[in-house]
């Protein structure tokens, strides 16, 4: 039988309020008596009722961890390490991850979403750069708590947790000319009003522009395998002198490499081709993606950390914590890879 609040209060020969308290950390408890009711609640296991918990603190102790549904999901999808990372954050603080997908139809009124209008959470963690703006700032009116993963507005200061995507591109589009010697590049580009779209594109042109080279930019719809496959057709029938391409993605850079071997262009011989996110199946494509590898994992574990702050003591400064990348040399750049970079991130 589990311990009660009751129980802890007779062992220590006080009342159940002073227990109470005492478990929550708030003031009005000598601390001596603090200390002996922490250790026997330890030492007879007592573990808080979440619904008594709620009731007393007027939270759900849920999280709402918010992406886009594509159709058709990209391969190796990065959110699953992010979630990860998340949950694990927030399970070491005594909260649930409630995870929902969202389209177009849905984010035409975040307020009738079932985890807001139902107040079914305390936060929301909203995951990449597929939600619109206006769904986000409708969310953000809302009043829930808010932080973004992998999207920031252009206007709004809203707490996020980013990666250094203009630094990643620029690092790996150096590579392809420095290394490669390459110098006809075109970057493969998400939706331009996608946030990680236009700062990786930005890293792309920065780093063309240092060897006084012309940007090729091709813009997706979306960011999948199909949209890279289509995208890199229309690259080879139209700019059949590419010696390279920067993709937004990996899954758009695996796209690409197909397109090229339909086309009878070799990778990396013929076209050099690299990513961005290191997915798991990188390593193991024909031929293994060179690619960026962003922290996947540390992003969820941060974006749960401050939301979780927030919910608990507030804040009215808004927050952003830009991670750092990795560039990941593996073989469809045309390196031999070194051994150690072949399972970064995991």
């Amino acid at each position: 039988m589990k311990p009660s609040l009751q129980d802890i209060a007779q062992r220590a020969g006080v009342s159940t309020a002073t227990v109470s308290r005492a478990l929550n950390d708030r003031a009005g408890v000598n601390p001596d008596t603090r200390e002996q009711i922490l250790s026997l609640a330890r030492e007879m296991g007592y573990m808080p009722s979440m619904a008594a918990r709620s009731l007393a603190t007027s939270r759900t102790y849920n999280l709402g961890m918010l992406t886009y549904k594509h159709t058709p999901q990209p391969i190796g999808s990065y959110h699953v390490q992010i979630a990860q990372g998340i949950d694990y954050e927030a399970q070491a603080r005594g909260y649930h991850v409630i995870t929902r997908f969202v389209d177009d139809e849905m984010m035409s009124n975040g307020e009738r979403l079932p985890l807001v209008a139902e107040q079914r959470t305390d936060g929301l963690i909203l995951v990449g750069p597929a939600l619109k703006a206006p769904f986000i700032i409708e969310l953000y009116n809302s009043g829930v708590p808010i932080v973004l993963v992998d999207n920031l507005l252009n206007e709004t200061k809203l707490d996020a947790v980013v990666c250094d995507n203009i630094d990643g591109t620029h690092q790996i589009t150096r590579h392809l000319i420095e290394t490669h010697g390459l110098e006809r590049l075109v970057f493969l580009s998400g939706p331009a009003h996608w946030f990680s779209s236009r700062e990786r594109c930005a890293g792309y042109e920065s780093a063309l522009a240092l060897s006084g080279l012309k940007p090729r930019v091709g813009t997706m719809p979306d960011t999948t395998v199909h949209t890279g496959y289509a995208a890199m057709l229309r690259v080879l029938d139209e700019q059949p002198d590419v010696q390279g391409v920067v993709a937004v993605n990996d899954a758009t850079a695996v796209g690409a490499i197909r397109a090229c071997k339909e086309r009878g262009r070799r990778v990396p011989e013929d076209v050099a081709v690299v990513g961005f996110d290191n997915v798991a199946w990188g390593p193991l494509h024909d031929p293994p993606l060179t690619t960026v590898g962003m922290f996947k994992y540390e992003t969820g574990v941060q974006a749960a950390r401050r939301l979780i702050d927030v919910i608990e003591r507030g804040s009215a400064t808004p927050f952003q914590l830009r991670l750092g990348v990795d560039l990941v040399i593996r073989r469809s750049c045309g390196c031999l890879p070194a051994e150690h970079s072949l399972f970064p991130h995991e």
